[in-house]
């Protein structure tokens, strides 16, 4: 068996000229977070690692080397910077002008500016007997903030991922190739994509807006044991990766800005990532107003049917999630949540991929979850939830949610 586990994120220089990208930091203002007639100018700083640049390459080895071999060429039009600051200037938002340039309103309170910041990788390849099955994860946070004071003004949380099967360990090129394809691919699937997206979704927050984060991950040795082993190795990296596919979810069905949780990639309450001026920049993120808390407790797999060919079996993930505002200790979510999806396996197949199969069961219950805190009358929910009626806790938790938009 080989395996390779990586995780976590760093910072880079890019390509723009560091005094160029200072001027349009300095230049690029906001004159009032309230909605207004016109759009509010926002500077986009493209694509960057979030922490210590010092350590990208050893937590980054795929994303970082990738971004190395473009940064020998010169960038180009196919950098990750460039593709990032491309999608933003196409962007149609009333409320907000990405552009890499333009100097306006010199003076003001207030730069804003937006920058994909990477904040996992996690890549591992297991053995299943005739093939080897290779997992890639990337996650990262679309953030607007403030470049004057530096905090965050609006994020939103992205995560993508893919899974292949080859009947050798893949090489390393294969791999990057992989991961390259996830940063870049143009469908909803790439992160880049996502990035574009959430910034077309972005709107000026309210005043007296309430913050939302996913604050706490857990996940239980029973659970953890059903995962790679190279992964269980690095048990506070899954629970990043369940935090932020949780945040990714809520932040696309709900349309909510979701902080950028504390796991792994924030040390004291400040997020570090390195712009590409070269300016080293710590956001301050502190815990949300109100808070998603979640704990994966198990996994569960179950023969349905079967025949000649084929058996089928329904995979499902049990988690125990709340929904909670910290400084008063209200609760308004608390309860566990149960879901299956169903997979057909060949007849005989001695050696299953239960992973994969797993994942889904997780990404099913994020989605089916924020598309019952969306709207009333999900049939999945009351057969899901531990606690019944579990209705009069979902909608209060949509009349506070509604005060975080």
């Amino acid at each position: 068996m080989t395996s390779s586990f990586t995780t976590q994120a760093s910072a880079f220089p890019g390509w723009f000229p560091a005094t160029l990208l200072r001027r349009v930091a300095a230049a690029t203002v906001l004159s009032g977070l309230a909605l207004s007639a016109s759009a509010t100018d926002v500077s986009i700083a493209g694509f960057a690692f979030s922490g210590d640049f010092q350590s990208a390459a050893e937590r980054f080895p795929y994303t970082f080397k990738l971004f190395r071999d473009q940064e020998a060429r010169g960038g180009g039009a196919n950098s990750y910077s460039r593709l990032v600051v491309g999608q933003a200037g196409a962007i149609k938002n009333a409320a907000y002008q990405f552009s890499p340039g333009a100097a306006v309103g010199l003076g003001n309170d207030r730069a804003l500016m937006s920058v994909l910041v990477l904040t996992g990788e996690t890549v591992d390849t297991e053995n299943y007997g005739g093939y080897y099955k290779t997992f890639v994860n990337l996650r990262g946070d679309t953030l607007i903030f403030d470049y004057k004071s530096q905090t965050i003004v609006r994020s939103c949380p992205v995560s993508v991922a893919l899974f292949d099967a080859t009947p050798q360990p893949p090489s390393r090129e294969r791999i990057a190739g992989f991961v390259d394809n996830l940063l870049r691919r143009p469908d909803a699937r790439g992160l880049i994509s996502q990035f574009a997206r959430c910034l077309e979704q972005a709107t000026p927050p309210r005043e007296g807006k309430h913050t939302v984060q996913v604050r706490q991950s857990d996940i239980s040795p029973e659970a953890l044991a059903q995962f790679p082993a190279a992964m269980r190795a690095h048990p506070a990296a899954v629970q990043a990766m369940l935090a932020d596919s949780l945040g990714s979810v809520l932040a696309a069905r709900l349309g909510i800005s979701m902080l950028p949780n504390n796991i792994g990639h924030a040390v004291g309450g400040i997020m570090s990532m390195r712009l590409e001026s070269g300016d080293d920049i710590k956001l301050k993120l502190g815990e949300g107003d109100y808070v998603f808390d979640l704990k994966l407790n198990k996994f569960a797999k179950i023969k349905t049917a079967e025949t000649d060919v084929s058996a089928t079996y329904v995979y499902g993930a049990f988690m125990t999630l709340n929904f909670l505002e910290p400084q008063l200790n209200t609760s308004f979510i608390a309860t566990n949540l149960k879901n299956g999806e169903t997979a057909v396996l060949p007849a005989g197949q001695v050696n299953s991929d239960d992973f994969a199969a797993y994942q889904d069961a997780i990404r099913g219950l994020y989605t089916k979850f924020a598309d019952a805190l969306s709207r009333p009358g999900s049939k999945w929910l009351d057969s899901a939830a531990s606690v019944q009626p579990i209705e009069p806790q979902m909608a209060a938790a949509r009349t506070t949610l509604e005060t975080c938009k």
